[in-house]
C-alpha cells in the first residue's frame, strides 16, 4: 500500500470511531455526573480561552508574535536535536498585554512538533505510557512541568497535545487553571497507564477542547475522550473526516482560528 492507500485508511478509521464516540459520549458523560466524578469548571471566558490558545500556538516556536495581545517574558526551550522529551521540555511564560486580564501571566507548554504520521503516534501513544518504545518519558516530564509551574507561579497554564496533558496533569497536582487543545486524555482506571495523579483539579477553572475527528483526540485516551480528561470537553467541528490530511484537524493553528472567531 501506497502513502495516499494508509491515508485513505486512517481517515476511515478515525470518521468510524467519531461516530461511535458521538453515540456513546452522552452516556458516558451521564456516568460520570451520575458517579460524582472529580471535574474542572469551564472557563466561560472567550477571551481568555483565545488567549491561552494563542500562547498555546507561540509555545512551538516562543517567536513572542502574539498578535500584540501577549508578551513573551520567560523562554525554556527544548533541545531539538535530541527526542521530544529530552532536556526536560520547552515552555514560555506570556503577561497579557491588554484588557481586563492585563499583567495576568500564562506558562504555555509546548506539545508535539506535528509534521508527521511517526509524532502523531508519539502522542497516540501516551495513552499507553508503559510502552517506551513508542511512548517518551511523560511521567518525568510532567514531575519537571509541576516543578517550573510552582516555581514560575503563573495564573494560568495551557498547552496543545503533548502540552496539553502536560497542563492537565499540572493542574491536577497544583490547581492552577487553564486549558488544554486537541491533547490525549491523562487518566485511565489502570495505574499502569494513567498519569493523572493529583486531585486538585476539581471545581478549577479548566477547559478542555478537543476538535472532531482528531485522531490524538479520539484514540489518545483509554477509556475514550469523555471519560479521560480533567472536565468534560468541548467540542470543535474542524475540517472533518474527509480532508486530504488526516492530521490537519489536530494542529493547533485550526483550533486557534476557530476560536479566535468566538472571542
Amino acid at each position: 500500500m501506497g502513502l495516499m492507500d494508509w491515508m485513505d485508511v486512517a481517515r476511515g478509521v478515525v470518521k468510524s470511531v467519531q461516530r461511535v464516540q458521538d453515540q456513546v459520549g452522552p452516556l458516558e458523560r451521564m456516568a460520570i455526573q451520575a458517579m460524582g466524578s472529580p471535574s474542572s469548571k469551564n472557563l466561560d471566558d472567550n477571551l481568555l480561552t483565545y488567549l491561552l490558545a494563542l500562547a498555546a500556538f507561540d509555545s512551538y516556536t516562543l517567536s513572542g508574535n502574539c498578535r500584540g495581545s501577549l508578551t513573551l517574558m520567560i523562554t525554556q526551550f527544548q533541545n531539538l536535536n535530541g527526542s521530544n522529551m529530552q532536556n526536560k521540555l520547552q515552555f514560555g511564560i506570556y503577561e497579557i498585554s491588554e484588557g481586563r486580564y492585563s499583567g495576568k501571566k500564562i506558562l504555555a507548554y509546548r506539545g508535539t512538533d506535528v509534521t508527521g504520521l511517526v509524532t502523531l503516534l508519539q502522542d497516540v501513544s501516551l495513552a499507553l505510557p508503559s510502552l517506551s518504545y513508542l511512548g517518551q518519558p511523560i511521567r518525568e516530564a510532567i514531575s519537571c512541568a509541576v516543578e517550573d509551574a510552582l516555581k514560575q507561579k503563573p495564573d494560568f497554564i495551557c498547552g496543545h497535545s503533548l502540552g496539553g496533558v502536560i497542563a492537565e496533569c499540572v493542574c491536577s497536582e497544583t490547581g492552577i487553571p487553564g486549558a488544554s487543545f486537541n491533547a490525549p486524555g491523562p487518566w485511565s482506571i489502570l495505574p499502569i497507564h494513567n498519569l493523572l495523579t493529583g486531585d486538585k483539579y476539581d471545581g478549577v477553572k479548566f477547559e478542555v477542547h478537543l476538535t472532531r475527528n482528531d485522531p490524538v483526540s479520539l484514540f489518545g485516551g483509554f477509556l475514550g475522550p469523555e471519560c479521560t480528561h480533567v472536565g468534560r470537553p468541548i467540542w470543535h467541528s474542524g475540517f472533518g473526516s474527509e480532508s486530504d490530511n488526516v492530521i490537519a484537524n489536530h494542529k493547533m493553528n485550526l483550533m486557534l482560528s476557530e476560536l479566535e472567531k468566538g472571542r
